[in-house]
């Protein structure tokens, strides 16, 4: 007799990129916003995070705000969520050396970052699981879905990735010359949602 497989518990990372999103006039507004706001400390050493960013301060942003929506509640509805909202959002900017140290996002149901401006040579975004597997997982010479205890998706200028917010990441440190710039989001339940 065969046992029946279900998976419980698991760990979704949604992938891809955002089509028509203006990200030099994003970028612009990234460093103006810098100019203005000294920022905050939370995961970020040595680079910059901006104070959230309110909506209609910026249209480009705000566009991108909207695809982000979009795409969040895609995510939502195939994991079967109730619709969500946006509660924060904001700008990153990993000067060299920067990285952002590992962390999750307490009170979001999911989270994500979009990149306004990356090439994987400037550090890529690692998640790792939060169930303690690799006290009790043998070396594995191929680790696969089940096994894995960490993996890595590239910081790509125009990709976007949604993951839950209790899923621990880190951002690896920006080993380039040039600035690495990522917007950063975080979503809950709507009042009164279903």
């Amino acid at each position: 007799m065969a046992l029946n497989a279900e998976q419980w518990f698991p760990s979704v990372i949604w992938s891809g990129l955002l089509n028509g999103v203006d990200n030099d006039a994003i970028e612009t507004f990234a460093y103006d916003r810098k100019n203005l706001d000294k920022g905050v400390t939370v995961s970020n050493y040595i680079g910059w995070q901006s104070n959230p960013i309110k909506q209609n301060d910026n249209t480009e942003f705000d566009q991108l705000v909207t695809a982000i929506s979009e795409q969040i509640n895609t995510c939502a509805a195939q994991a079967e969520l109730p619709a969500l909202e946006i509660q924060s959002i904001w700008i990153n900017i990993n000067t060299p050396g920067g990285y952002n140290t590992l962390h999750n996002h307490p009170g979001a149901i999911l989270s994500g970052v979009y990149y306004i401006k990356s090439d994987p040579s400037q550090g890529n975004i690692m998640f790792e699981r939060s169930d303690n597997a690799e006290y009790f997982l043998p070396p594995m010479e191929k680790p696969n879905y089940f096994t894995s205890t960490a993996t890595t998706y590239k910081a790509m200028t125009g990709a976007i990735y949604v993951f839950p917010g209790w899923m621990k990441h880190s951002v690896q440190p920006n080993l380039t010359k040039e600035d690495r710039l990522s917007v950063s989001f975080n979503y809950g339940v709507k009042p009164n949602a279903n």
